[in-house]
C-alpha cells in the first residue's frame, strides 16, 4: 500500500515554500546559496520525521508550483 503524505502543512514548511515561491527573481548565487539553506532545513526536518532529504525538497516544490498556478 502507498502511503499518504501528511496533508497539514507545518511552520517549516511554510518557509521553505515562501523561499521557492521568491526563487523566480533569484541570481545563480543567490539560488546556490538557497538550495543549501533549504537542503539545510530538510536535513532537520528528516531527522524529526525519518524521511528522506529529496522527498522534503520534491513535496516543497510541489506545494510552491501549485500556489504559483492557483494564483
Amino acid at each position: 500500500m502507498v502511503e499518504e503524505e501528511n496533508p497539514t502543512i507545518d511552520e517549516i514548511d511554510m518557509v521553505a515554500i515562501a523561499i521557492l515561491l521568491s526563487a523566480p527573481l533569484m541570481s545563480e548565487y543567490e539560488m546556490k546559496n538557497t538550495l543549501c539553506k533549504l537542503k539545510r532545513i530538510a536535513k532537520k526536518k528528516s531527522m524529526a520525521n525519518y524521511k528522506n532529504i529529496n522527498e522534503i525538497l520534491d513535496y516543497w516544490a510541489d506545494k510552491a508550483y501549485q500556489i504559483t498556478m492557483k494564483y
